[in-house]
């Protein structure tokens, strides 16, 4: 089933381009803020383990599991291989929308933190935070943003997306708590002891954090209710062709 192929092999790239151009955005823009002194906005374990622990498993397990089209939807429409003959996936459009997609998320991430920081103190007790606290905040967005984004263009759940995609962040929040909660004889600087639980001790934080993923997501979602509502109004669903940059508004056939 080509078709269904298609779908796993190239998504999964276009996910990994989107959420590394994402990553990689707000540590660009940080340079124009910190003097061009090469200070990194994300610490060195967070740089590490962003594509080996904390985003791969979702991934693969979207391209191993996922159906995007019921397979009897794809037999009974030869038409639907059409649109994935020369690359189509890997075009252009495609590959101006995932872009666009990933360079305003990175954006987000960065500004709606930075703005948060115009605020001389975001604890009640009027503690002002740090260089630390400020990549920390972009970071716990990015995870979120990309893990969530996953999440909605997954159609044909097992309990291993669940798994994979739930513990993953439950993973990050873990380890974040572990790695700021631990004095490192081995680390000359401790520079993110307790970062991260004093952090989530600002309400303000909280609702920056929330906020900000939905903002990252709202391109996404608006997407889907729109194909949602053309799905509904179409005279056969069943027999639409994809389209070019998403492929999300055919019916899956799953209920």
């Amino acid at each position: 089933f080509q078709k269904v192929d298609g779908v796993k092999h190239i998504n999964p790239f276009l996910h990994f381009f989107s959420q590394n151009l994402c990553f990689i955005l707000p540590q660009f823009l940080y340079q124009f803020f910190c003097g061009f002194s090469q200070q990194p906005l994300y610490d060195a374990a967070y740089l590490t383990m962003y594509n080996i622990c904390f985003t791969s498993l979702p991934i693969l397990a979207y391209s191993l599991l996922e159906q995007h089209i019921n397979i009897d939807t794809l037999t009974s429409d030869p038409r639907l291989y059409m649109k994935i003959s020369g690359n189509a996936m890997l075009q252009l459009g495609p590959f101006l929308y995932w872009t666009f997609l990933a360079a305003f998320e990175g954006t987000v991430f960065f500004f709606g933190t930075y703005f948060l920081f115009q605020t001389t103190s975001l604890d009640e007790n009027g503690k002002v935070y740090g260089n630390w606290t400020f990549g920390t905040i972009v970071f716990t967005v990015l995870v979120f943003t990309v893990t969530l984004k996953l999440a909605l263009d997954t159609r044909f759940w097992t309990w291993i997306n669940h798994f994979v995609i739930w513990g993953s962040l439950a993973f990050y929040v873990f380890f974040s708590f572990f790695w700021g909660g631990i004095i490192w004889p081995f680390l000359k600087q401790q520079r993110m002891y307790f970062v991260f639980a004093q952090m989530l001790s600002s309400v303000s934080i909280w609702l920056a954090i929330i906020l900000l993923i939905f903002i990252s997501l709202s391109p996404e979602m608006l997407l889907i209710v729109l194909k949602s509502v053309r799905r509904r109004s179409a005279r056969n669903p069943n027999l639409e062709l994809p389209m070019l940059l998403s492929y999300k508004h055919i019916d899956s056939g799953y209920r």
